[in-house]
């Protein structure tokens, strides 16, 4: 009797454990993009209808209770995915995740929309939504681990437009992604990326209300890169063209003056360049190529303090160089005139 009553406790202790266990350990699941979910009964969060699903899913949110709209909204896709209303439900998760401050959650689940269910009410929205969100890391938030800044987020805000113009090419939120694109490459210093990004929406756009602004950005994108070097002749000269380009282009556009004051600032700018260079090599006893760069001096700004000093240094080395270059007699050279100048293959290797 002992022994039957042992062998009993036993199995009533084996018993318990096990029912012990079930209930510590809920069923879980692990769904990518939703981690380890719970498909135990879900009490409280389960409907009997995709509809009914929905509205419950939409107390919650209204309720600000986004961890259990989540869950809702997550059991109508898992359990309703052709249904109806699954594409406001998935449409639902990026809201929620973003009034969560999840950003890159939110885009995450607005790209699942676009991804599956592109003929829905809701695809444009997703769209606008990575837009919002794309502009957030332009404007400067931060990537984030453990809700803690770990640096810039301007490669993630590129990563969300590109995502947008492949999503839709012709949408009517592409021209605005490709405009985006390339402010983003501006700030990342990624000179060439943001030019090719403003010309590709110039011609793929060119009736859009952002291809004069495309146009002013190439300007001023080479206009940057100008700031870099006080030498770099060609950015300055590009940035020049840019602008002029633009004037040309877009003669009633809002950008014209602040077009020409820059205009005037790089011409400056390229003068005193030139001067510098010429100095470099009178320095250097380079004396042809001194009086190449003295000659480019006068002839980009005349009236400039730098090119009086010019003229001078022109007369003055002329008598040293005239048989290299080819030059007429200095008497046949005004003083208010820009010399002669030999051709660019002369410049190019002085």
């Amino acid at each position: 009797m002992d022994i039957f009553r042992s062998r009993k406790g036993i199995v009533l202790f084996i018993l318990s454990f096990f029912v012990l266990k079930a209930e510590l350990f809920a069923p879980l699941v692990w769904r990518p993009g939703e981690g380890w979910v719970d498909e135990s009964t879900g009490t409280g969060l389960s409907a009997s209808s995709s509809r009914d699903q929905l509205n419950l899913a939409k107390k919650f949110e209204e309720a600000k209770d986004y961890e259990n709209a989540l869950k809702a909204y997550r059991i109508l896709i898992r359990k309703w995915p052709y249904a109806v209303f699954a594409p406001e439900a998935q449409f639902r998760i990026g809201q929620c995740l973003e009034k969560k401050g999840d950003f890159l959650g939110a885009n995450k689940a607005y790209d699942r929309m676009i991804q599956k269910y592109p003929s829905s009410s809701f695809f444009e929205q997703a769209l606008e939504r990575k837009l919002a969100i794309g502009n957030l890391y332009l404007a400067g938030e931060p990537k984030r681990l453990f809700n803690i800044p770990m640096g810039s987020g301007l490669d993630i805000a590129a990563q969300i437009f590109e995502s947008i113009i492949r999503a839709a090419p012709y949408g009517r939120f592409a021209p605005l992604a490709e405009f985006q694109l390339g402010l983003t490459y501006i700030k990342e210093k990624k000179y060439t990326d943001a030019i090719a990004t403003f010309n590709r929406l110039i011609d793929k756009y060119p009736n859009h209300s952002l291809a004069d602004d495309a146009q002013y950005e190439i300007g001023y994108t080479w206009y940057q890169a100008s700031q870099a070097s006080e030498y770099d002749q060609s950015s300055t000269e590009k940035a020049i063209e840019g602008f002029e380009d633009y004037i040309v282009r877009y003669p009633s556009g809002d950008k014209v003056e602040a077009a020409k004051a820059h205009i005037a600032e790089l011409k400056s700018k390229s003068t005193l360049g030139s001067f510098h260079i010429a100095q470099f090599y009178e320095r250097a006893k380079n004396f042809k190529a001194a009086y190449i760069y003295y000659s480019d001096v006068i002839k980009q700004n005349p009236t400039s303090d730098q090119a009086k000093i010019a003229q001078q240094k022109i007369v003055q080395l002329h008598p040293l160089v005239a048989k290299d270059l080819g030059l007429p007699s200095i008497t046949s050279t005004s003083n208010t005139s820009p010399p002669s100048t030999p051709s660019p293959q002369a410049k190019g290797s002085p």
